[in-house]
C-alpha cells in the first residue's frame, strides 16, 4: 500500500531547496556594488585610490610655483581629512614666508613683475585677492601704462569699453566711482595678455564686447565684469589665473560665482573642486541636480582621490553615504571586495546583480508552488511558467526599491538654480543678491516605477485569466460543465479589482507611514489599472466565451429533447 505522504514530503523537500536557492541568488544580487540611480561609495572609494590624491595635485601647483593655488588645495585637503595636507601645507608657506611679494600675488607673473617691479607692498590695498593687488592708485597707473601699449586686440577692446556711458550697476573709468570697473578691465586685460583665457571664453567675451559697441546693449558684458570683480575678490592672481582656465563660458563664471557666494566658508573646497573637475559643466549640472547634498556627497569623493571625483562627475548619480559600506558587516565586506569587478565592469555588474534578482526570485517562487501540490488544482505548465514569470518581474521592481537608496527619493533633491538678480553696484565691496528655486519636474523616475508596478501586476492578472479561459476551452467537457467552470472562475476574473484596490490601500499607508514620497498618481494608478483589467477581461474574455458555451449548450439541450 503506497504512502500518501509521501509525495507531499518530495515536494516539500524539493520546494525547500528550490526556496532556499533562490533566496541565496538574490543574496548574490543584493551584494553586488552596483546601482542603476546611485553610485556606491564603495566603487567610489576603489577608483579614488586608484588615481592620484588631492594633496598630490596640490604639490604639482607647489612644483609648478603657483603658490596661491597649491595653499587652497592643501586647505581643501586638510578640510578632507587626507594625511599629507599639513606637509603640503607647511611647504607652501615656507615658499611664501621667503617671497612676501609672492605671498601677496600667489603666483609669478611676468606682465605683473613688469608693471609693479618698483612699487612696494606696502602701496597696496588691503582689500583681499586680485583686487588688493590693482585697488591701490599707483599698481593702477602702473597696470594701465602697461596695457595701453598692448597690441592684443581683446585687451584693446576691454579697455574701450571702460568710457561706456550705458553701464546700470557700474561706472565709467573716469568718474569718481570708477574704480570698480577700472580694476575689473585691468585684471581680465592681465588675463588676455597672458592667454590665460580658454578660446571658447576669449571668443565669447570680444563677441560680447562688440555687440555692445555695435547696439549700446551692455546687460550681458556688465554681468560679465561683476561676475569677474567677484572672482578678483575672492582669489589672488595665482588662484584667478587658475580658475579662468578652466572657464569655457561666461554662463560658467556666472555659476561659479553662484558656488562661491553659496559656499562662502568653503572656499577651498569650490576652488578644489572646480580645478579638478574634467569639465566644469559636469560639476554644475550635478549641483544643479542635487544641491547641497550633492556638494557634500562630492567632498567625500574628492576624499578619496581625484579619480574618484572624476567618476562621480562622469556619472551624474548620487553617492551612497560611505557610513553604509563602512558597517563592519559580512555584507559590506563583501561588497568591499566587489568593488574593484564594478569598478571595471559597471554595466556587467549591474546585469549581474538584476538577473540575480530576477533569477533568484523565479527559482523561489518555483520552490513556493511545489508545496501547495497537495491541494491545489492541477495547473497548465504555460499558466505556472507565466506566473512565476510575472512573479519575477514584478520581485525584480521590489528589489530594486529596496536596493537603490535613492531610486525613491529621486524627487527630493533641492537642487542650485544658478539665478541672480543684480543690485547697482555702490561700493567695491557690494555683493549679488541670488535667488534660488528648486527644480522640479512632470513626472520623477520614482512615480514611473510605482505605475509600471501597478502595470506590471494587471498584465499578469491579464494572463492568468487568459490562460484559465484557455484552459477550461480545450477540456474534453461539455458545453453546461465548461459553462459552470467558467461561473466558478469568477472570483478569479474579478481579481484585478481585488488587487488594484490591494495595491492603492498599500501605497496610501506607505506615504502616510512617509516610507516613500507622497504622491497620489502612483497610488491611484493601480485602482485604475485594475478597473481597466477587469472590463477588459470581463467583456473581451469571459462574456464572449461564455456566450459560445449558452449557444453550444443550447443545441445541445435541443438535440437532446428531440430524441427524446
Amino acid at each position: 500500500m503506497s504512502n500518501p505522504s509521501k509525495p507531499f514530503r518530495s515536494h516539500a523537500l524539493a520546494g525547500s531547496l528550490l526556496l532556499l536557492l533562490g533566496v541565496l541568488i538574490i543574496g548574490v544580487g543584493w551584494v553586488v556594488p552596483s546601482r542603476f540611480k546611485s553610485v556606491p561609495f564603495g566603487v567610489v572609494r576603489e577608483a579614488g585610490q586608484s588615481g592620484e590624491s588631492l594633496s598630490e595635485r596640490g604639490r604639482d601647483l607647489l612644483l609648478d610655483g603657483n603658490f596661491g593655488a597649491a595653499r587652497l588645495v592643501a586647505e581643501a585637503s586638510q578640510e578632507l581629512g587626507e594625511a599629507k595636507a599639513s606637509l603640503l601645507l607647511s611647504q607652501v608657506s615656507m615658499e611664501l614666508e621667503a617671497n612676501p611679494q609672492l605671498a601677496r600675488w600667489g603666483a609669478w607673473d611676468p606682465f605683473l613683475e613688469a608693471a609693479l617691479k618698483d612699487i612696494p607692498l606696502d602701496s597696496y590695498s588691503s582689500e583681499p585677492g586680485v583686487l588688493g593687488i590693482l585697488l591701490a592708485k599707483p599698481c593702477r597707473s602702473s597696470v594701465a601704462n602697461l596695457l595701453g601699449n598692448s597690441k592684443n586686440p581683446l585687451v584693446k577692446d576691454l579697455l574701450a569699453t571702460g568710457e561706456f556711458t550705458t553701464y546700470r550697476r557700474l561706472f565709467p573709468v573716469s568718474s569718481t566711482s570708477g574704480r570698480p570697473l577700472e580694476v575689473t578691465l585691468l585684471g581680465l586685460g592681465l588675463l588676455a595678455q597672458g592667454d590665460h583665457f580658454t578660446d571658447s571664453l576669449r571668443s565669447e567675451l570680444r563677441g560680447l564686447i562688440l555687440d555692445a559697441k555695435a547696439t549700446g546693449s551692455i546687460g550681458s558684458l556688465e554681468d560679465f565684469y561683476l561676475d569677474s570683480l567677484s572672482l578678483m575678490r575672492a582669489f589672488d592672481w595665482g588662484q584667478l589665473k587658475e580658475a579662468f582656465a578652466k572657464l569655457e563660458s561666461a554662463d560658467a563664471l556666472k555659476r561659479l560665482r553662484f558656488l562661491l557666494h553659496r559656499k562662502s566658508g568653503q572656499k577651498a573646497l569650490v576652488f578644489a573642486m572646480s580645478l579638478n573637475a574634467p569639465e566644469l559643466g559636469d560639476l554644475f549640472s550635478y549641483l544643479e541636480d542635487f544641491g547641497d547634498l550633492g556638494f557634500e556627497r562630492l567632498q567625500s569623493a574628492l576624499g578619496t582621490g581625484v579619480e574618484g571625483y572624476e567618476l562621480a562627475l562622469r556619472e551624474q548619480l548620487p553617492i551612497e553615504d560611505e557610513a553604509l559600506e563602512d558597517s563592519g558587516s559580512v555584507v559590506s565586506k563583501i561588497q568591499v571586495a566587489l568593488s574593484p569587478f564594478s569598478l571595471r565592469n559597471p554595466q556587467l555588474s549591474l546585469g549581474i546583480k538584476y538577473s540575480s534578482f530576477f533569477i533568484g526570485s523565479f527559482v523561489a517562487l518555483w520552490g513556493v508552488s511545489l508545496f501547495g501540490r497537495f491541494y491545489r488544482e492541477t495547473v497548465s505548465p504555460a499558466l505556472a511558467f507565466t506566473q512565476r514569470f510575472f512573479g519575477a518581474t514584478a520581485s525584480v521592481l521590489i528589489f530594486a526599491v529596496l536596493s537603490e537608496p535613492y531610486l525613491s527619493a529621486s524627487g527630493s533633491f533641492e537642487g542650485y538654480n544658478f539665478s541672480f538678480v543684480m543690485p547697482v553696484l555702490t561700493q567695491v565691496a557690494g555683493e549679488i543678491q541670488i535667488v534660488e528655486t528648486t527644480s522640479t519636474t512632470s513626472m520623477q523616475p520614482a512615480t514611473l516605477l510605482s505605475i509600471a508596478f501597478f502595470f506590471l501586476l494587471q498584465a499578469l492578472v491579464f494572463l492568468i485569466c487568459m490562460l484559465k479561459v484557455r484552459e477550461i476551452e480545450k477540456r474534453e467537457l461539455d458545453p453546461l460543465v465548461k459553462l459552470k467552470l467558467m461561473e466558478n472562475e469568477e472570483n478569479l476574473f474579478d481579481s484585478g479589482l481585488y488587487v488594484g484596490i490591494a495595491g492603492t490601500c498599500i501605497a496610501l499607508v506607505m506615504q502616510v507611514i512617509n516610507l516613500v514620497d507622497h504622491n497620489l498618481l502612483a497610488a491611484y494608478s493601480s485602482n485604475l489599472f485594475g478597473i481597466l483589467c477587469v472590463a477588459i477581461v470581463k467583456i473581451r474574455l469571459v462574456r464572449p466565451y461564455k456566450t459560445k458555451l449558452i449557444m453550444a449548450s443550447e443545441e445541445q439541450i435541443v438535440s437532446l429533447s428531440q430524441k427524446s
